[in-house]
């Protein structure tokens, strides 16, 4: 019986110790979420209508809406970034950046280099994503959820 007892309390203390490891998941290495909440999120754009239209005051479009959504979801400022796809994309590679826009789809070549939210729409066979910093998997997690809570007006947008 004390044996008993004295095993329980061992795996109990074992189990504490994994659980208490095990504080906020996903993470992010870099610490993108935190960083971003309260101050800046850092959006690199090319533009590719109507995903995204270049303008006076910066990009429109659904894509840029989206963004602009998202940053009130988590406080944050947004700091556009335009170039071509291809600079944006090594821009996000090497971190200078948090996502880049430009009605971009999951078939790209870039897909080794860098991460991708899960498709938020799919236009004539083609999946639509964000991209994003490698790894940082709070911060694409918490952009994921704000994609999906969108799916209705991405859908009615997107409606001829």
């Amino acid at each position: 019986m004390k044996q008993s007892v004295q095993l329980r309390l061992l795996l109990s203390l074992c189990l504490y110790g994994l659980l208490a490891g095990c504080t906020q998941y996903p993470k992010d290495p870099e610490d993108t979420l935190t960083k971003v909440t309260g101050g800046t999120l850092v959006v690199g754009y090319s533009e590719n209508a109507p995903w995204v239209v270049d303008g006076a005051n910066g990009p429109s479009g659904l894509e840029a809406d989206l963004v602009r959504g998202y940053a009130k979801t988590v406080n944050a400022q947004i700091e556009w970034k335009k170039d071509t796809e291809q600079d944006l994309l090594h821009a996000l590679e090497e971190n200078q950046l948090h996502m880049v826009i430009a009605g971009i789809t999951d078939d790209t070549p870039w897909k080794k280099n860098i991460s991708f939210t899960r498709p938020y729409t799919e236009l004539e066979k083609k999946k639509h994503v964000f991209c994003v910093i490698k790894g940082e998997n709070a911060f694409i997690t918490s952009l994921e959820k704000f994609l999906h809570s969108q799916k209705s007006v991405i859908e009615t947008r997107l409606q001829p």
